[in-house]
């Protein structure tokens, strides 16, 4: 079964990498250095190197929808995600995030192209298409990034060919191939597949991720505005907070609390957020159950 060949349909400039403030971003992942890969005469980067870039993201910069919880315009702009995301110490939603790793995947002479994905986590009924990914190239072999799905995505980037399994830091994962269009990256939970999200390798332009981040952001029933979710995922841990539920998961074991006024500064530390006192007043009262009838 094949898929459309990867190809450039929309310029780089079109998506904004010459703006992209690279040694920002490069010290806010933890890899200073990098800033080095862009100059000229410069080899791109590895399948280790993508690897390891894509764990410094997650492991750095946290899923956050505060703003959107608070009802705070987000802009798409790279200088705008550059600012939220790696000079303050804020996260951001799988648009941001995506936008940006994709930025600087072309800063690094790799060609990507946007995808867009129906989030399941198990479900089933038809969703629209919100979420973004990523596909790259690195020599012969294409490979699916997504640093934008919380602690329920990969790690590492996923081989982009039917079949593919790989086993990270104890999770399994699988891209497959369902016909000739639609595609899925799958985790194995307790025994079972289960499909976290659907996807074509049609590339998307720019203005189908607006519409979808303004679906995200304006629609009563998007999971994104009705309550605080933050993640952070890091190689054999990761912490979620959903609403006033904090979650920590290591290798020995998990632990669920309830997030107070009073934890909750040191809980937005954990995930490396600060927050002014206005806005830790106006998240406290957002603490409420996720509805059942939520949509991402």
């Amino acid at each position: 079964m094949t898929h459309t060949p990867l190809h450039h349909t929309v310029p780089a400039s079109t998506w904004g990498a010459e703006r992209l403030e690279f040694g920002a971003y490069a010290r806010r992942v933890g890899l200073p250095g990098l800033a080095s890969a862009t100059e000229a005469g410069r080899s791109c980067p590895t399948s280790h190197d993508l690897r390891e870039l894509h764990r410094a993201h997650l492991a750095a910069i946290p899923f956050d929808n505060i703003d959107l919880v608070l009802g705070t315009p987000v802009s798409l702009e790279p200088e705008a995600i550059v600012d939220k995301l790696c000079l303050r110490p804020r996260g951001g939603c799988c648009h941001e995030h995506n936008l940006l790793f994709g930025l600087v995947l072309e800063r690094l002479g790799l060609p990507v192209e946007r995808l867009a994905a129906r989030v399941l986590l198990g479900g089933t009924g038809p969703r629209p298409r919100t979420h973004m990914l990523l596909k790259t190239r690195i020599g012969k072999e294409e490979w699916l990034c997504d640093v934008g799905f919380g602690s329920d995505g990969f790690l590492e980037p996923l081989p982009a060919r039917n079949e593919a399994e790989v086993t990270q830091y104890g999770r399994r994962f699988r891209v497959k191939a369902h016909d000739h269009f639609v595609w899925s990256v799958d985790v194995l939970t307790r025994g079972e597949w289960v499909r976290l999200y659907e996807f074509t390798h049609e590339p998307r332009p720019p203005m189908d991720f607006t519409v979808a981040h303004h679906f995200l952001s304006t629609h009563p029933r998007s999971m994104l505005r009705r309550a605080p979710l933050l993640q952070r995922l890091r190689p054999g841990s990761w912490l979620h907070l959903r609403g006033d539920r904090l979650r920590r998961v290591t290798p020995s074991g998990q632990v669920t609390e309830r997030v107070t006024e009073a934890s909750l500064p040191g809980v937005l530390d954990e995930f490396g957020i600060i927050l002014s006192p206005a806005e830790l007043t106006d998240l406290t009262s957002c603490f409420t159950p996720p509805a059942a009838t939520e949509m991402r």
